[in-house]
């Protein structure tokens, strides 16, 4: 499957918007103005999310239900189409640490909605996911939970003890960081690909393929497999079956729970109002957009995995779709500063944008900053292009094709100190020093991971 198309619509648009004049160069922009516009961006994102999210569901019930090649693939491809919406989301993560969150009896929670999105999103889209805790790999896979030949130390095959009682949303949340490990993560968008695709074994140059999941994984009859092997009973199929599907409900839960934050016609003190009303949401913003731009996508989810030269280290890496999430993540700092998004149908959204209050006090800045996000994206599409060829993120690491990896983190470090200072000249604003995560880009005399010169 290609995801061209993808690249071409989202570049078409960043293009557009940075190669000619806004719509709002006539008339003043204002802070408030900018503000509700990312705010009704934002909603956007999540309702396509959860369109996507819903639509996945459908898919897995219909797969559960069926067990076919047929199906399984139409479930990849409803787990595909929530990529990039959900990680263009992931721009509005405005964690308590930074004070990006009210919480308790002063914020949303209060009000009987979310108090920490961090805490959300953890149980929406953690990573890395250690895959043995939730089904069967191989007893090489590398991780840290114990595995055995059909061990049945996990959710799906236990029989006794902890792993072993009734799934549902409330029995696999409460197993999330199990025996207090961050990695054993048992809801959210990467148990769901997991459960799709299994464990991929496809790795380093020239091994080209992702996890390879048989659809009789989930076939409710003696045909009933673990992959190569046949259960000869449905019990193990059955329950597999269970936590796909009380996965799926979670996370189109969880979304529905965010949708509600973030729509305007939602009562009472909410995400969305709180962002608005407190008079610091384009700091906010500003923030979360270095965050993630730097010390989340350029460090720890790319940056990372050429520094240990880890497939494992990927964003998705059972379905090798970890270019289609990383994409997504550095479209949701250039939505955030153009003020676009692409929605799930093709339909466009433009407005009041952050590019157009920099341009009304420094136009050298604002087309500094535009010619950086068309870098930024166009070594991106180079990273499309690789895997529509057949190289995905996990060959590309460690190979002699990491450069192009390389680049598109060097490109997106280079947005570091216009984020930071030029922007924060312009409109006159106190920001937060960005995070550079752990694999910071510079100098290899200064000891950086990834290396400028």
């Amino acid at each position: 499957m290609k995801f061209a198309p993808i690249g071409v619509l989202a570049s078409a648009l960043l293009l557009s918007a940075c190669g000619s004049d806004s719509d709002n160069d006539t008339a003043q922009v204002t802070r408030a103005q900018v503000e509700t516009h990312f705010a009704n961006m934002a909603h956007a994102m999540v309702q396509d999310s959860l369109t996507a999210s819903t639509n996945l569901k459908t898919a897995v019930t219909t797969l559960v239900a069926t067990p076919s090649d047929e199906n399984l693939t139409a479930a990849k491809a409803a787990y595909k189409s929530l990529r990039l919406p959900y990680q263009q989301f992931e721009i509005t993560r405005f964690d308590v640490a930074n004070n990006h969150v009210t919480t308790g009896d002063t914020g949303p929670a209060s009000d009987g909605g979310l108090a920490n999105v961090d805490d959300w999103e953890g149980q929406v889209n953690a990573w890395p996911l250690d895959e043995a805790l939730i089904d069967y790999v191989d007893v090489n896979y590398g991780g840290e939970f114990p595995v055995e030949a059909n061990t049945s130390i996990n959710i799906i095959n236990a029989t006794e003890g902890d792993l072993a009682g009734t799934i549902d949303a409330e029995f696999l949340i409460g197993l999330n960081e199990f025996a207090d490990n961050g990695a054993n993560v048992a809801t959210g968008i990467h148990a769901i690909e997991f459960l799709l695709w299994g464990q991929d074994q496809h790795t380093g140059e020239g091994n080209l393929g992702t996890g390879e999941r048989p659809a009789s994984d989930y076939a409710a009859d003696a045909t009933c497999t673990s992959g190569a092997t046949v259960n000869g009973s449905a019990t193990i199929c059955t329950r597999r079956g269970e936590y796909l599907t009380a996965v799926t409900d979670l996370l189109v839960a969880d979304l529905t729970a965010m949708e509600v934050e973030w729509n305007v016609d939602t009562a009472g003190l909410t995400l969305r109002s709180d962002f608005i009303q407190r008079g610091d949401g384009l700091e906010r913003v500003l923030d979360s957009m270095g965050d993630m731009a730097i010390g989340e996508l350029a460090s720890e989810r790319m940056g990372v995995a050429i520094l240990l030269n880890s497939t494992e280290d990927e964003h998705d890496c059972f379905s090798d779709l970890t270019h289609v999430a990383i994409y997504g993540n550095a479209l949701g700092v250039i939505d955030a500063y153009l003020g676009t998004y692409t929605r799930l149908d093709g339909s466009q959204m433009t407005g009041a944008s952050i590019s157009d209050l920099v341009k009304q006090n420094d136009t050298a800045a604002d087309t500094n900053i535009r010619s950086l996000l068309d870098t930024v994206d166009a070594e991106f599409q180079d990273i499309l292009t690789a895997a529509d060829g057949g190289k995905t993120f996990d060959m590309l690491v460690g190979s002699d094709d990491d450069t192009i990896v390389k680049e598109a983190i060097i490109a997106l470090d280079a947005l570091n100190v216009p984020f930071s200072s030029d922007v924060a000249n312009a409109l006159n604003v106190s920001l937060q020093g960005i995070d550079e995560g752990t694999c910071a880009v510079g100098s290899a005399e200064a000891g950086n991971c990834i290396a400028t010169e």
